[in-house]
């Protein structure tokens, strides 16, 4: 009894997944991806830089480069619409490229750290790439870049809860 009990736990501790709840199918098959070189003032170059940096010093496999042959970009304008960011997703999750846009006009309404503003939403959008959703019902506000309920204008990197997802999907 103790033994069958002891390997109903380890089949559960193999298969249950952290980032199950905050998967998102958008990602790409692999937590290495490029983004064309993107060209902005330095005022948005050095936050952006900051982000994929972010992403490739965390504890995770995640290695983030800007070739120029790489499908996927980055576009930072002015959108009338209320979001931070908005990652589109293209193609098959093993041939995935992306969209990322960045709204000047909501993060300058609402940054009163405006760099780390960008930061933060720029990190949180590659998350998409790295197949995490965002977390909406107002868990992990403190441990999670995905989360809705994040300062922007201080939460700048990917927190436990996203490196522990992304680590458990790659």
């Amino acid at each position: 009894m103790l033994l069958t009990t002891g390997a109903v736990v380890a089949m559960l501790a193999v298969t249950a997944s952290p980032a199950s709840a905050h998967y998102y199918s958008g990602g790409g098959s692999s937590p290495s991806f490029t983004i064309k070189p993107y060209s902005y003032n330095s005022t948005w170059m050095t936050p952006l830089n900051q982000a994929l940096l972010n992403w490739n010093a965390s504890p995770t496999a995640a290695y983030i480069t800007k070739p120029s042959s790489s499908p996927s970009w980055l576009v930072a304008a002015s959108y009338s619409a209320t979001w931070y960011g908005l990652y589109t997703p293209y193609n098959t999750r093993s041939n995935r490229y992306f969209r990322i846009q960045l709204n000047a006009r909501t993060i300058s309404r609402d940054a009163s750290n405006w760099s780390n503003f960008v930061t933060s939403s720029f990190t949180h959008e590659l998350g998409h790439r790295l197949s995490l959703d965002d977390i909406t019902d107002g868990s992990h506000c403190t441990d999670a870049i995905m989360s809705y309920c994040r300062n922007r204008n201080t939460m700048t990197k990917p927190q436990s809860h996203d490196i522990d997802d992304v680590n458990a999907i790659y």
